[in-house]
């Protein structure tokens, strides 16, 4: 039981001693900046292409979702008009 016991406690040790350094890190390194100068505003135009293709999708997404609560509104009042639905 001690064996066991000490070579956990050794793995332990051992796998904080190495990451240590890779917890550390982001702490040490310095931010970036923009190659144009300090504060100043970088623009991406792949990068704002991707958002604003995300943003079209996401509203898609959002349009279908509406439309499909919709329906579904629409079809429960139509099953409690005609008296079909769960309870029925």
């Amino acid at each position: 039981m001690t064996i066991r016991f000490s070579r956990s406690r050794a793995m332990l040790m051992a796998a904080t001693l190495l990451a240590a350094p890779l917890a550390s890190s982001p702490m040490l390194t310095s931010p970036a900046h923009a190659q144009f100068g300090f504060g100043r505003i970088v623009y991406d135009p792949t990068n704002y292409a991707q958002n604003l293709l995300t943003a079209a999708r996401t509203l898609e997404q959002i349009n279908h979702q509406i439309t499909s609560l919709q329906n579904e509104a629409q079809m429960l009042i139509n099953q409690a008009r005609t008296g079909i639905g769960p309870a029925g």
